[in-house]
């Protein structure tokens, strides 16, 4: 775990390379637009009402609506719309779809913090990079 930590700390303030950030933007639009298509569908709905009865501290949104709730909820209901409609990303080698739950979680932490794109980018492809290692 410490050896993770003090990956992560330092992964954390370095430069993305250009292609990599790249392929990150790419991941995230595709999960973006995976997101809003699953808020259309029966689970992205059944998650809007579960997340408009949770409430909570307005830190992030719930994308497609005008919820805004905890950072945490904004991150779940997210995550379910990007699986809805099975057209999320994924990662053989690990059996994950790291998308749907890297990319709301970024989204989310970043939007409460008032994070800049940058950032919010790198923790993103950390966050790929974590999932796919651990997974396999």
């Amino acid at each position: 775990m410490e050896r993770l930590s003090t990956y992560i700390a330092g992964v954390l303030t370095k430069k993305l390379p250009g292609e990599v950030a790249e392929r990150a933007k790419l991941h995230l639009v595709d999960t973006f637009a995976a997101m809003i298509s699953g808020s259309r569908l029966l689970p992205g709905k059944k998650a809007i009402a579960y997340t408009k009865s949770l409430g909570g501290k307005p830190e992030a949104s719930v994308v497609g609506t005008r919820i805004v709730t905890s950072a945490a909820n904004a991150a779940l209901a997210n995550g379910m719309f990007g699986h809805a409609d099975e057209t999320d990303d994924t990662h053989p080698p690990s059996l994950t779809h790291p998308g749907t739950s890297v990319v709301p979680a970024a989204l989310a932490i970043g939007e409460r913090h008032g994070l800049p794109g940058e950032r919010v980018l790198r923790a993103i492809v950390l966050g790929y990079n974590i999932c796919a290692r651990c997974s396999r």
